[in-house]
């Protein structure tokens, strides 16, 4: 396992005449898990697909270990950054064996054969992903989740020191997002691997990144560790909305409460009958 840095300098970037990323700088904590939240449509899902080269900046840099990922051979940058996505798409009637083992391709050459190391990447993924009984099955058959897990298995069996996924969690229930957070956890603790993902859930951004980033309107508004990016004020400022902000008493990380409208109205409702 090698540590990289990756990096985002002064990065704007967008979709045909509309910017998204204005002016972003950030800096990945290596061998760390990073978590990206903000409300929708602020960038986040846009800041990865431009770290992982799938749309060119109009301005700024993404720098791997200090050089331009533009720069970076195809192959070489598959090795070393895997990508998961927002809804990926498989080609008709692959099965979840195939589609698994195909993140093996950039470790692959011209005159390299399949080997046993493949093998036992593609075997340990589905495994770890709870796939295994999917495998001989077609992944337009499957449910939402399991397609999840599965698309989340290839990028484990692509074994890249650096793993970018944008919401591995959606179509998940709340028992299989914790499964693959704790999943990408045990990996990072156990390869040193760099994490950044995307979660919508703040709490559970909270509780399994070393570090936030709160993205709004193409900016970094607040980066760092979990308890100084989740206040009461950064909340109100990056998502509209009131929350209280307390200690979870199981991981000693913040949390999230969020107050309704109807809630607050309630709530001065009973300190005025009080008083």
């Amino acid at each position: 396992m090698t540590i990289h840095s990756l990096t985002a300098s002064r990065l704007s970037a967008g979709y045909s005449d509309v910017e998204i990323l204005h002016a972003l700088d950030l800096a990945v904590p290596p061998g760390k898990i990073t978590a990206v939240v903000g409300a929708n449509a602020c960038g986040k899902s846009t800041l990865l697909r431009t770290m992982s080269r799938l749309i060119s900046p109009s301005q700024g840099h993404v720098l791997l270990d200090g050089k331009s990922i533009h720069r970076v051979p195809s192959r070489e940058l598959a090795r070393t950054l895997g990508l998961l996505p927002q809804s990926p798409i498989a080609p008709e009637g692959i099965t979840v064996a195939d589609l698994v083992s195909r993140g093996r391709h950039p470790h692959q050459s011209l005159f390299s054969r399949w080997t046993r190391k493949d093998d036992e990447a593609v075997e340990s993924a589905l495994t770890a992903t709870k796939t295994v009984e999917l495998a001989e099955r077609p992944v337009d058959e499957l449910s939402g989740g399991q397609r999840q897990r599965v698309w989340i298995a290839m990028a484990l069996a692509q074994q890249t020191d650096v793993l970018l996924l944008d919401e591995p969690t959606t179509f998940l229930d709340i028992n299989h997002q914790v499964e693959v957070l704790d999943l990408l956890t045990d990996l990072n603790h156990a390869r040193g691997t760099t994490v950044v993902m995307v979660l919508h859930d703040l709490n559970l951004a909270a509780r399994y990144a070393d570090y936030l980033v709160a993205i709004a309107e193409g900016r970094v508004h607040v980066a760092g560790a979990p308890e100084d990016v989740l206040t009461e004020e950064n909340v109100r400022q990056v998502f509209g909305l009131e929350s209280r902000v307390i200690t979870d008493p199981t991981s000693g990380r913040p949390i999230m409460l969020p107050i309704g409208r109807h809630r607050m109205a309630e709530g001065q409702d009973l300190k005025e009958n009080r008083s």
